[in-house]
């Protein structure tokens, strides 16, 4: 992955609905409805259908806001899952953020983490915390982590807050 140099603003763990369209791999017009896992404002990582081709481009339509960007296919990205794949895709517009949301500061220390908002299913309780990969990996393929409360000390699956644009 990325160092901290590299890296130019803060991950945050967003399923936003999407469509992307451009050319696949077979060199064919496509248009996908998808989700975004994780997002920046010079980039996303995405889930869809499609196969791609790195170096290629992308639009991706944000569904919440009706905003919309071109995108750089960077690298099909790793996952146990046949149905799907996941895609890193770099805003060729960065100044647009198509997210509709404010994407933290970059700080040092965190260029490996996600930001995650996660909600208590017992007290409702919102925590704002940085993820790991293995932390976020369950997040997606368990639907939560789990994690005991520290307001109402009771243990539970937490799962991620919906798309809330700001």
């Amino acid at each position: 992955m990325e160092g901290f140099e590299s890296r130019r603003s803060c991950r945050v763990a967003l399923s936003v609905p999407i469509r992307v369209m451009g050319i696949d791999f077979r060199g064919k017009d496509f248009s996908e409805e998808a989700l975004t896992i994780v997002v920046n404002l010079h980039g996303a990582k995405i889930k869809m259908t499609h196969q791609l081709t790195p170096n290629s481009e992308v639009r991706l339509l944000s569904h919440p806001t009706g905003e919309d960007s071109i995108f750089r296919v960077v690298s099909k990205l790793q996952s146990s899952e046949l149905k799907f794949t996941y895609w890193g895709v770099e805003n060729l517009e960065p100044a647009k953020n198509i997210w509709g949301i404010s994407i933290p500061e970059l700080r040092p220390g965190y260029h490996m983490k996600v930001g995650v908002m996660m909600q208590c299913p017992t007290c409702s309780a919102r925590e704002s915390i940085y993820a790991d990969e293995v932390m976020l990996a369950s997040l997606h393929e368990k639907g939560g982590v789990s994690r005991t409360c520290i307001v109402c000390r009771t243990p539970g699956l937490w799962k991620l807050l919906p798309y809330s644009p700001a």
